[in-house]
């Protein structure tokens, strides 16, 4: 009596089912990524969890693939190959998360840079002026595109001749963040709210500074 052998599927539909595997965890990363890169900066967020759940499983099934397009059958070692999948993953989810948030710092600077000069231009009363920052076009386009939808307040801490311009930030958990402009170096920092040292840098900065709130219109 001939044994009973379970039958495989053909070498063909497992390559067609690995490919559809691949364009879709693909698709995701990638929407994800291009939502992260456009978003309101931020100290981590939910959607960088994406990247180290597919990227570990992205890596797989490309060793997965190639396997089966050189020989026709599927991997023999599944838990070798999850052994490099997943630290190769992670290290790749890892550099898109950091180039991401890259991305949107960027994109919000480049976007409050002439926010950030007209602010100079009225000191020492830069608070005059608060109804019109928010209409600078770079700016209202920005905030039209940030997800999620922007503007929102800005304080702005400023003496005679410096000013340190505060945004909120978001974050992975309830705590946010904050991002602010250091007239003294010109330039953009951001810190988790939880961060104590972080935090009490910023509240140097701006101790002694008159204070107002910019709101948009």
């Amino acid at each position: 009596m001939t044994p009973y052998t379970k039958p495989q599927s053909s070498p063909r539909l497992r390559i067609f089912l690995s490919v559809v595997l691949l364009t879709a965890y693909g698709m995701a990363v990638a929407w994800v990524f291009q939502g992260e890169s456009m978003a309101w900066p931020r100290e981590g967020s939910m959607g960088s969890v994406v990247f180290f759940l597919l990227c570990p499983c992205i890596v797989y099934e490309l060793f997965n693939l190639a396997y089966m397009l050189r020989t026709a059958r599927r991997l023999t070692s599944r838990a070798l190959t999850w052994v490099v999948a997943i630290p190769v993953g992670l290290f790749a989810a890892g550099f898109l998360a950091n180039r991401a948030s890259t991305l949107s710092m960027s994109g919000f600077e480049q976007a409050y840079a002439p926010f950030v000069t007209k602010v100079r231009t009225n000191l020492p009363d830069p608070c005059r002026a608060a109804g019109s920052y928010f209409q600078i076009p770079t700016v209202t386009a920005y905030n039209l595109q940030a997800t999620p939808h922007r503007p929102q307040p800005a304080k702005l801490h400023h003496d005679s001749k410096r000013f340190v311009l505060a945004f909120q930030g978001g974050s992975i958990d309830i705590d946010g963040s904050t991002i602010y402009y250091d007239s003294g170096v010109a330039a953009w920092r951001k810190f988790h709210n939880d961060k104590i040292d972080d935090r009490k840098v910023y509240e140097e900065l701006t101790a002694g500074l008159a204070e107002c709130v910019l709101k948009p219109q």
